[in-house]
């Protein structure tokens, strides 16, 4: 299919629209019907700009993740605060997401859908776990260059320290979907900040 400016920005908007769907209600109890409906767009529209729910879901996975990880990327690369700052301002940016944007409901479109489809669908976990490795491997090197300025004396490896840090975030925001309160990431946060990172 040939892709003009007009395909791809109408591409955007369906996603755009379907991905709010997708997060709340998951893949399985989002229908095309649904995602068509939240972009008031008629059915056919759909199969226009994706092949099937699945090309869609994978879609709004890297577009969940271009969104919400480019500007925490900057905060991790940002020279004019110390590796350890940039650490904390990393966290504190996705914490206060969750917080103001989310109101601790919502979780990560990522976590929910690999949760949900990881042992069901391949391209969906793949393309979550794709992504999630970028984000990994900019925390292992932020956390090595905090360790190599004796900022982090916890002796475990970076990238270990990174993919447990990582982890248990994923569980803090399981666990406050469940909760439906902010408790499990302010635990997270006051673990990561006053025990792991130092």
């Amino acid at each position: 299919m040939l892709k003009t400016v007009k395909h791809d920005a109408k591409a955007d908007f369906l996603l755009e629209k379907g991905m709010g769907v997708l997060w709340s209600k998951g893949y399985n109890g989002t229908s095309i019907n649904d995602i068509v409906k939240a972009a008031d767009v008629p059915k056919g529209s759909f199969y226009f700009y994706f092949d099937s729910k699945e090309d869609f879901a994978v879609k709004a996975i890297n577009k969940y993740f271009k969104g919400h990880f480019a500007p925490a990327k900057n905060i991790l690369e940002d020279l004019s605060m110390s590796p350890l700052q940039r650490l904390y301002a990393f966290h504190d940016f996705r914490y206060n997401i969750l917080k103001n944007d989310m109101e601790y409901k919502l979780g990560c479109l990522a976590c929910n859908l690999g949760n949900e489809m990881a042992e069901h669908n391949e391209n969906i976990r793949k393309t979550i776990c794709d992504n999630e490795f970028v984000i990994l491997s900019a925390l292992t090197k932020v956390i090595q260059e905090a360790k190599d300025l004796g900022e982090i004396k916890n002796p475990m490896e970076a990238k270990l320290i990174a993919a447990f840090i990582e982890d248990a975030g994923k569980g803090s925001l399981v666990s406050m979907k469940e909760m439906k309160n902010k408790g499990p990431i302010d635990n997270f946060m006051t673990m990561v900040k006053d025990f792991i990172l130092k």
